[in-house]
């Protein structure tokens, strides 16, 4: 029996979402475990850490724009299902990382293979996904993430206290294999024959979505001074780790919310609820330096955040053609990538020779930029495509 046109929840979009889910668990198993591998086991010293976790988000942030053109031009299913048997192999391969050598190939080849993933993962899903739940369906997918976020280190910790390394890389392997296996039962959306072009710029990049890309990568700069900075700015006010808790629940709240409320009233109101949700943090942040103020401001940095990424990411989906979803998904992440680790630097510097206080502050104020280039640059290019496309939405 066919399912209903607009049904999100389908068999394929429930395997696709768990996949997500056991690839995201799986692979942040490694994030708090690996640091105390590399001292502990391999005896590197602690400057050496970052070189091993560094060089993931490296590879990573390299393969997205080309990943983009190898899922539209080369087979979604075929890459995607690749890239996860290639996982299950990439994982088992930790228990031979005997050395510091070995271990910055293995990341080197995850980050690769996680770009490739992370970038099929989300095309495929916005092609199987109906066009009038694409926002709430975008953000339920990006929740299972957020659950690996908060559930992988977790039970990685306990798997390296519990049963050793070579516990938590087992585990790491065998929740990549299910994740494969999962993704071996979905029925792959078929697409009319697109005709392979030689790599080129537009291979690349996509013109509709330069204005959405900068707003991405200013807001993202943003986040990665909350998780950079906010252990030390916390410590004086409050409870830091309640801080991350409130915050992980207003960004799942968020993302449930918010895809759901951009279509069915368009992307307008929204996303001015999630500039607003970001401002009055910083606001709160930097006003009141006690506990309360400290974990409100948590709760409305969640909900900004927890709108953005689905939200924009659904937008971006809607306003190409299906065909080049592909490298609007690597658009979408690389802007990402390149505004947290941008981020990093530019609020870091900007703390030193001033204060935390008065970096979430400016960061309030910078938040002007993309606000402006969103209601300005991106709703029209959204607009006039929801208008060829016969959409009503706004």
């Amino acid at each position: 029996m066919p399912e209903p046109k607009d049904k999100l929840w389908t068999r394929d979009f429930i395997f696709l979402t768990l996949t997500n889910l056991l690839v995201g668990i799986s692979t942040y198993f490694l994030l708090p475990t690996l640091p105390i591998y590399v001292v502990r086991f391999l005896g590197a010293d602690k400057s050496q850490i970052g070189y091993v976790m560094g060089i993931y988000s490296f590879a990573s942030f390299i393969v997205r724009p080309l990943s983009g053109y190898i899922v539209d031009y080369l087979g979604q299913r075929k890459i995607y299902l690749y890239a996860l048997g290639f996982l299950v192999i990439i994982m088992t391969s930790y228990h031979f990382a005997i050395g510091l050598t070995e271990l910055l190939l293995i990341r080197l080849l995850h980050g690769f293979i996680w770009g490739l993933i992370s970038t099929g993962g989300g095309t495929i899903v916005a092609n199987i996904l109906p066009p009038k739940r694409m926002g709430e369906g975008i953000g339920y997918y990006g929740l299972a993430l957020s659950i690996a976020m908060a559930a992988g280190p977790t039970i990685g910790i306990w798997l390296m206290e519990n049963l050793d390394y070579n516990g938590l890389f087992n585990g790491a392997a065998i929740l990549a294999l299910a994740a494969f296996l999962m993704a071996l039962l979905v029925k792959y959306p078929t697409r009319a024959a697109v005709q392979k072009r030689p790599l080129g710029w537009d291979s690349f990049f996509e013109p509709k979505l330069l204005f959405l890309g900068v707003v991405l990568f200013v807001i993202s700069m943003d986040y990665s001074g909350v998780i950079c900075f906010i252990t030390i700015y916390g410590l004086e006010i409050g409870n830091v780790g309640l801080f991350f808790l409130v915050f992980s629940i207003s960004v799942g709240l968020a993302r449930t919310k918010s895809g759901r409320l951009l279509d069915q009233d368009g992307p307008t109101r929204v996303i001015a609820y999630g500039f607003g949700s970001l401002i009055l943090a910083y606001v709160l942040l930097t006003v009141f330096r006690d506990p309360v103020g400290f974990l409100i401001s948590a709760a409305f940095m969640g909900i900004g955040f927890g709108i953005f990424l689905p939200c924009l990411q659904a937008m971006a989906f809607k306003m190409i053609e299906p065909h080049r979803r592909g490298v609007a998904s690597s658009m979408v992440m690389s802007s990402v990538d390149l505004g947290q680790s941008c981020g990093v630097v530019v609020l870091g510097w900007l703390a030193d020779i001033t204060s935390l206080r008065t970096m979430y502050l400016v960061s309030a104020v910078i938040l002007i930029i993309p606000m402006i280039l969103f209601f300005r640059y991106v709703m029209k290019t959204y607009l006039t495509r929801m208008h060829e496309m016969g959409l009503q939405d706004g």
